[in-house]
């Protein structure tokens, strides 16, 4: 991996996310996000619902923006724990506490995200971390 994100490796990424998605039978959208946050590459494979597109933009952006995957602040923004009501704060895009986001890393450097929306939470991960191993991270 590099220090940043080509347009081919994300091609290769968003295909390596579609081949599990169409492997898993969950139409999904994928998106990938460069180290400012910018949409690099998206796709919508299937009949992926409308919804998922900017799900999946704001999973990615909610792992780029608190450097971790997305699903790990679910119980921290819970009424009463440590973090309660930072779900409603993301900036300009509304961080999604639930899986399907995953930062990108260049060694301990965060330099994007890949973010999936389609099915349950355990698959639209799975989903993500095959975009992952395509661009040699994990």
């Amino acid at each position: 991996m590099a220090e940043q994100i080509t347009h081919e490796a994300a091609f290769k990424a968003l295909n390596a996310g579609a081949a599990k998605a169409l492997e898993l039978d969950e139409p999904s959208s994928l998106a990938i996000l460069d180290q400012g946050g910018n949409l690099l590459a998206f796709l919508r494979v299937g009949d992926a619902a409308l919804s998922t597109v900017e799900l999946a933009h704001n999973k990615a952006h909610t792992a780029l923006s608190l450097r971790s995957p997305s699903g790990s602040w679910m119980d921290l923004v819970q009424p009463g724990a440590l973090y309660y009501g930072l779900d409603n704060h993301g900036g300009r895009r509304p961080y999604v506490v639930f899986g399907g986001g995953l930062p990108i890393r260049d060694g301990k450097t965060v330099i994007g995200a890949v973010g999936v929306s389609g099915g349950p939470a355990e698959k639209d991960v799975a989903i993500a971390e095959a975009m992952l191993s395509a661009l040699g991270t994990s």
